[in-house]
């Protein structure tokens, strides 16, 4: 119940020159992502926050940061946010990238902890709205890891 108040209290001192009518908007869709019942446990003591992770999967290196994290017994949970204004109508509507992203993320941690099931979210902070990503819509962007989608040139050096 003291949530409130100690936001109010940081973004009073973090954000002091907004005016307080956007301090508020950041405050209602925060607690939004926070308060809502039906992820408590990505945001429980059982979960972690902005984990690294690193792993080779079908010789691809994938790394990245998660957002949120809960690893239990069966099944690992992974979750991205998103702070679009204009959150996506459905789960069809995602952008492509971020499929890429999540199916990159789910391809690494069945490699982290083979044998467990690996769900996936994405969390849009301003709406705020969670989808579930199907593993199946996931699998043909597990594909993609193959071509070099995100890989920088090697620089000139002599």
């Amino acid at each position: 119940e003291a949530r409130g108040e100690a936001a109010r209290r940081w973004l009073e001192r973090q954000a002091g020159d907004l005016p307080e009518p956007a301090r508020t908007e950041m405050l209602a869709a925060a607690s939004g992502v926070l308060d809502h019942p039906g992820f408590a446990a990505i945001f429980s003591g059982a979960a972690l926050a902005e984990v690294p992770l690193a792993a080779i999967v079908d010789g691809v290196v994938v790394a990245g940061t998660a957002d949120r994290l809960l690893i239990e017994q069966e099944r690992i949970t992974v979750v991205d946010f998103k702070t679009t204004r204009r959150p996506p109508a459905s789960a069809a509507d995602i952008p492509l990238a971020t499929l890429r992203q999540m199916a990159a993320y789910v391809a690494a941690f069945e490699a982290i902890y083979p044998g467990r099931e690996v769900r996936a979210g994405v969390r849009y902070t301003h709406a705020p709205v969670l989808f579930e990503l199907a593993s199946d819509a996931l699998a043909a962007h597990k594909q993609a890891l193959q071509s070099a989608q995100q890989s920088l040139p090697l620089p000139d050096i002599e």
